[in-house]
């Protein structure tokens, strides 16, 4: 059976940024133990990393638990960033010498593929169909972006038709993107698949609250609301905050990072962590609470489901393919007194928990990696004739 040799063009972790976009690095893992040979290009922009930049080889091998290999090239560009100068954004820069550095590194290895698969329209996917165009291969793009009109319409603009002419098809990460697309009439009569994130339920399951309360240093009778993700006003961690303290007895733990953290009496934790830890602060807290406002597909809540949280999160079309009534509260992510009464009634029932519980553990095993990678896989080689 021959081998199917895949390029991946995006955002990827490094060694000075060993977490970013490790949900991209998971699927090429698991893609990689289902035995496809996986390349990836994740250019490095030289005006974000400055002198930090001589700690990323330009060339790596990484390994996936199971000993499967993938090889890493990480070409240098310049970013422009996205900064708006009168009817021009400089995004435009940014993604030309992007897709400049990617062009340059593809005729440089030389190395026949059977794909190319882009992560994101921006930094990933653009660049991926240009490569498709220049090899004569099929190319994909995963579109999961937050919003189609904040994050690429509102600085780069639509891309043009002539930029799609070579796309084969597009990885969605959840129904409300999917609808999104097609709305928009964005690359006419090219095939969708909805593939929401998943995660590796080898690494997020359910574990002793004790022992993991133990790991991370917090209070064994506290009753803890936990939250992962960025301190921004997307995400909600102040509006989460303003909640708990209007609880009696209820506290907060949060793992994330951003300028300004959000702090008080009533915050037994605050800081980054390492994604393998993550499971442990999971498991550590007794409901999972994210008011965020935008999402492509959220990740967080697909891990925190798998550790079997009670899930609070809003009620807005991007939660719509993993949260439900059976195991979550939805709420109006802009209502402080909404969270609030969601986490009394967690608090208050703790059979209400239990359910939602068991709920999410259940609800999980829809959303495992493999899988995930398995229909990708199949998607591709169904519309790319691999």
């Amino acid at each position: 059976m021959k081998t199917i040799s895949a390029l991946f063009v995006g955002m990827y972790p490094n060694a000075v940024n060993p977490y970013r976009n490790v949900f991209f690095q998971n699927l090429i893992f698991a893609m990689a133990d289902m035995g496809v040979d996986c390349t990836v290009i994740s250019p490095i922009p030289l005006t974000k990393y400055r002198s930090s930049v001589k700690n990323i080889k330009y060339k790596t091998i990484h390994k996936t638990a199971n000993g499967s290999k993938i090889i890493v090239y990480y070409p240098r560009y310049i970013s422009a960033s996205s900064k708006q100068i009168g009817s021009f954004n400089t995004e435009k820069l940014s993604e030309k010498w992007f897709e400049y550095s990617v062009m340059k590194t593809v005729k440089k290895i030389n190395k026949k593929f059977d794909f190319v698969y882009g992560h994101f329209f921006l930094y990933g996917g653009l660049a991926a169909v240009r490569v498709g165009k220049y090899l004569g291969i099929p190319s994909f793009i995963a579109y999961g972006e937050c919003d189609f009109e904040t994050q690429v319409r509102q600085t780069y603009g639509y891309p043009k038709e002539e930029q799609l002419k070579w796309l084969t098809g597009i990885i969605s990460v959840s129904s409300k993107n999917t609808k999104e697309l097609r709305d928009l009439g964005i690359a006419k009569g090219v095939p969708i698949i909805t593939a929401p994130n998943s995660t590796d339920l080898k690494l997020f399951y359910k574990k002793n609250m004790s022992e993991c309360r133990k790991i991370l240093g917090l209070p064994q009778d506290k009753f803890i609301v936990g939250f992962v993700g960025g301190f921004i006003e997307r995400k909600g961690d102040k509006r989460l905050l303003e909640a708990v303290n209007q609880i009696d007895g209820a506290y907060v733990a949060f793992a994330g990072r951003g300028n300004n953290p959000p702090a008080g009496e009533k915050v037994l934790f605050c800081k980054a962590l390492n994604h393998e830890v993550v499971s442990d602060f999971l498991n550590a807290i007794d409901v999972f609470c994210l008011p965020t406002l935008s999402e492509g597909s959220c990740n967080a809540i697909v891990e925190a489901m798998a550790c079997g949280c009670p899930i609070i999160s809003s009620d807005l079309p991007f939660n719509d393919d993993a949260l439900d009534d059976t195991n979550s509260i939805r709420i109006d992510p802009n209502s402080v007194e909404d969270i609030k009464h969601a986490i009394e009634k967690l608090k208050e029932h703790s059979e209400i928990r239990e359910e939602l519980s068991k709920q999410s553990l259940e609800k999980a095993k829809e959303f495992e990696i493999g899988q995930r990678a398995d229909r990708i896989l199949n998607f591709i080689k169904d519309y790319g004739k691999i």
